[in-house]
């Protein structure tokens, strides 16, 4: 199937049939339809006429009784497989196709929603798990996050029609939470002015294939103005993102192109005109003063404090953080998490940003009893189970975009020694280059590709070391390997850094000392020809193995031309791949026009020669990325990046290819 047209489906208004998918099933609809589901909270797996339904959890706090609820349809829809998203969002996957719009009323008759939970939309709004609770939050930021989720929701019919891409906000005031807000579309940081509860406010922060830290929009929004605040970032957003293409559509792009000062005075003239209207005041909170901090840790719990048992503000109570590992759960796990946080908390899971349940308000008494009951189930605290800490995406499993299956070597990694000896180690793996589970920041970072090996093409992953996010630093590509290399790839990083690490520092300060090169030759050491160095050579270089069997070999003619088909040979709308110089090319003819551009997909490494040519586009036949033939524009996603076009000439039928490549403009 083509990809969507996504614009096209936007100005359509993004309707969606849902009593017709539940008649007849999904084989109706079209690329468009398909998108309009994702508004929905509806995205097609990998597997035919199932789909994933993500559950928006705003700020991430899930009452027991929507919590029980959830873990009913999880069984009666979804193979009873609830999974945490690193959105704080939980997902049902293998929901049958028929069966959606009935699971979509019934997760509304628990007072949730779907809505926007996909697609270019205001995603679900992050807030700190430990906000009110923490000794590092100045007052409770979940009232905002709620307040701007609920109310950018309540426009979805019709801003979701209008925003060139998808809005991830995020709301805390925990170191944790400032590093949120360098990596999201808006950050909210909660601080306090002269006995004033605000935020600083931050704008333009992505990772993927082209990350890009925020920029510093206000020093201090008072929490009356944090409405028009948001309204004013998704102002600017419309009025200056690329809605015409989704490649370019993100907000770190508007940033980038009005460069940091010309956005924010586009933010600061928005916000002046947001305050004037009327708007939702939020809910009264306490600004929280200073703690006792002698008489907190003086009443201690059995066993003591640590990273799954941590004291919160009021003396004597705790919030524990139960292990989900890899955020994947049964519903009678959160059941049992339920009757903990109605016997002995506040009556609510806390969907954590690690993928992880909190639950708050735990009298320390009662930390005993509710490590024993997990016990019975051999789940665990954080940091009791003696694995190591790993935030993995669903990876090709069940994701229509995932190349590896990121689940499988995160679950390879849990007993990896090196990590068992360095449990605060956060290893983050991503089923593709789109960074689901933010490998870019993560101590180590994985990132599913199809890698190329001693001259063969296998299943494997980029890895990412050097993160620092408080030196404005994200990881880089230290090398590839297999995916059944992956744990002694990441032994040999753990290795390296525990015996040349200065006191006090991080994996990313360590690297970044001693240089990615230094890495790269440990583990090359190590692996030798089952590693390689740095990242693909380039996306022209990595073209798929089985796609280079059945080319034509186009044979060096005058110069710099190239000889490699006939025009009887490649009849409108069709499409193939030759060699030039040693390089794969995509030859295309789009409507009697006759293009060609780098075979090699960017985002996986698809043979573009092997795809679908539909007007002047090409599609990718793995995940259906989509280019122009005659810029090299990428015009939909996964891919962002364009590919190299080539030109072209034909001489009496023969079309003949120049040797060398020209940049397209949005690279050079």
């Amino acid at each position: 199937m083509p990809p969507p047209n996504v614009p096209a489906a936007k100005r359509s208004g993004l309707a969606v049939d849902l009593a017709r998918l539940e008649a007849e099933g999904d084989g109706w609809l079209t690329p468009e339809d398909r998108y309009a589901l994702k508004t929905y909270g509806v995205c097609a797996q990998e597997q035919d006429h199932v789909f994933m339904v993500r559950i928006r959890i705003p700020g991430g706090a899930l009452p027991t009784g929507q919590a029980r609820g959830l873990a009913r349809l999880a069984r009666k829809y979804g193979d009873d497989w609830l999974h945490i998203s690193t959105r704080q969002n939980l997902e049902l996957h293998w929901v049958e196709d028929r069966r959606v719009p009935e699971l979509i009323q019934e997760v509304s008759r628990l007072g949730l929603s779907t809505r926007s939970a996909c697609g270019h939309t205001m995603r679900n709004v992050m807030a700190s798990e430990a906000a009110g609770a923490s000794v590092d939050e100045p007052f409770d930021c979940l009232p905002d996050a709620r307040l701007v989720s609920d109310t950018i929701l309540a426009r979805s019919a019709t801003l979701n029609c209008q925003l060139p891409s998808r809005v991830n906000l995020s709301f805390g005031g925990s170191p944790r939470c400032r590093d949120d807000a360098l990596l999201n579309d808006g950050g909210f940081v909660s601080v306090v002015h002269d006995g004033t509860a605000g935020y600083e406010v931050w704008a333009g922060g992505s990772l993927g294939k082209s990350p890009f830290l925020a920029v510093k929009l206000a020093d201090f929004v008072p929490r009356s103005d944090v409405m028009a605040a948001a309204e004013a970032l998704i102002d600017v957003f419309v009025a200056h993102g690329e809605f015409d293409n989704p490649a370019k559509g993100r907000l770190k792009y508007a940033v980038q192109t009005l460069g940091a000062d010309g956005f924010r005075a586009a933010w600061e003239r928005s916000f002046e005109d947001a305050r004037r209207r009327d708007h939702p005041q939020p809910p009264e909170v306490e600004v929280l003063g200073e703690t006792d901090r002698v008489a907190i840790l003086t009443m201690m719990p059995a066993g003591g404090w640590s990273s799954g048992v941590r004291p919160e503000r009021s003396a004597g109570f705790a919030s524990v953080t139960i292990d989900a590992p890899m955020g994947d759960l049964y519903g009678a796990d959160v059941e049992m998490f339920s009757d903990l946080a109605d016997r002995c908390g506040d009556g609510a899971l806390n969907l954590s940003r690690d993928q992880n349940v909190v639950l708050r308000g735990i009298p320390v008494a009662a930390v005993a009893d509710i490590r024993d009951t997990l016990a019975e189930r051999n789940l665990f605290m954080v940091g009791e189970a003696n694995v190591a800490a790993v935030r993995a995406c669903t990876g090709s499993a069940v994701c229509a975009l995932g190349i590896t299956k990121a689940p499988d070597a995160g679950q390879s990694l849990l007993a990896n020694p090196g990590l068992r000896r360095n449990s605060s180690l956060k290893i983050h793996v991503s089923g593709c280059p789109n960074s689901c589970a933010q490998h870019q920041v993560g101590d180590i970072g994985l990132a599913g590709s199809k890698v190329k090996l001693g001259g063969r093409t296998v299943d494997g992953y980029h890895v990412y070391v050097g993160a620092d996010l408080h030196a404005r630093m994200v990881g880089e590509v230290v090398g590839r390997v297999g995916a059944e290399d992956v744990g002694a790839a990441v032994e040999a990083i753990t290795g390296i850094w525990e015996s040349l690490r200065h006191n006090g520092e991080t994996m990313g300060q360590t690297v970044r000392r001693l240089g990615l090169d230094a890495f790269a030759a440990n583990i090359g050491t190590m692996l030798r020809d089952r590693w390689a160095t740095g990242p693909e050579e380039s996306a022209d270089a990595s073209a798929a193995t089985e796609a280079r069997a059945s080319r034509p070999v186009a044979t060096p003619d005058q110069g710099r031309w190239v000889t490699a088909a006939t025009t009887d040979a490649l009849p409108p709308g069709s499409c193939t791949t030759v060699d030039v110089d040693g390089q794969a090319v995509a030859l295309v003819n789009a409507g009697g026009s006759i293009c060609a551009v780098a075979d090699t997909c960017p985002h996986a490494g698809g043979s573009l020669g092997r795809g679908s040519v539909e007007g002047f586009s090409v599609s990718c036949p793995l995940h259906a990325a989509t280019f122009d033939v005659r810029t090299g524009e990428a015009l939909s996603g996964p891919a962002i990046e364009p590919v190299a076009v080539y030109p072209v000439r034909i001489d009496h039928g023969v079309i003949q290819i120049g040797a060398r490549a020209a940049v397209p403009a949005s690279i050079g």
